[in-house]
């Protein structure tokens, strides 16, 4: 290895350790910086959905060590905030971010204290669907098999749901009628769980799953021979009975 060569590698990594100094006590200070924030909106009403691609971002001042705001620059901090707590409704959606506050402060104490939230009203850009409740309505083709009757029709638990979705759909719809394909009772007792979502995807419902129960009894046969008499035969006669036994089934 020439001289120049040791002297050129000797300077670079020194310059590279000083970089590396001057990064580090830079950073390790505080500072007090405005920061972009993204909110997770959580509790979200059934017949509310926000609309796709949007992203609501709050601006925050945080205080905290340079290395914490450089990462708050490149991957933007998140706080998860209650929809039914914080978002009201005048025609539109509206947020105020003054007043989750308090929200913010717990959220983010690890690493930051914050200081200035925006006051501007956001608001807030979803579609809103009607809901309505319904009565289930089976479309089931029960069979009972061998000596099985049915005790009670077969019936839903719960009967009925809370469907939301394309509002002319839900106006229309006077009850869900469910279909499980053919079922074979063997049993007394048959209660076959329901995805409701996998049969109506473009609607949402709630209760998604419900049951459906099948009641049955097993009703025993069994036989004896008894014999057949005349009576009130005239006097002279003779009656021959074929045959003189029968087989009564019950």
């Amino acid at each position: 290895m020439s001289l120049e060569y040791r002297k050129w590698l000797t300077f670079s990594t020194f310059v590279f350790i000083a970089g590396l100094l001057w990064f580090f006590f830079k950073y390790k200070e505080v500072y007090t910086q405005h920061v972009a924030v993204d909110i997770l909106w959580v509790n979200v009403p059934d017949n509310v959905q926000l609309k796709d691609g949007l992203s609501y971002q709050l601006d925050v001042e945080l205080t905290g060590n340079g290395f914490n705001l450089l990462k708050a620059s490149y991957v933007a901090p998140q706080v998860e905030l209650d929809f039914q707590k914080y978002v009201y409704k005048d025609n539109r959606y509206y947020f105020n971010p003054t007043s989750i506050l308090g929200s913010l402060k717990n959220q983010l104490s690890y690493g930051y204290k914050v200081g200035y939230v925006s006051e501007e009203l956001m608001t807030i850009e979803v579609d809103e669907f009607i809901a309505k409740k319904v009565k289930l309505q089976s479309v089931i083709k029960v069979t009972y098999q061998d000596n099985y009757l049915p005790i009670t029709d077969p019936y839903f638990v719960p009967d009925s749901v809370v469907v939301t979705g394309n509002d002319s759909f839900i106006e229309r719809l006077g009850s869900l009628k469910v279909n499980l394909g053919d079922l074979e009772i063997q049993d007394t007792l048959l209660i076959e769980q329901i995805d409701l979502s996998n049969q109506f995807p473009d609607i949402k419902i709630e209760p998604s799953t419900v049951d459906y129960i099948v009641k049955s009894a097993v009703m025993t046969e069994g036989s004896f021979m008894v014999p057949v008499n005349v009576v009130n035969n005239k006097e002279g006669f003779t009656v021959k009975v074929i045959p003189s036994e029968i087989e009564v089934v019950f």
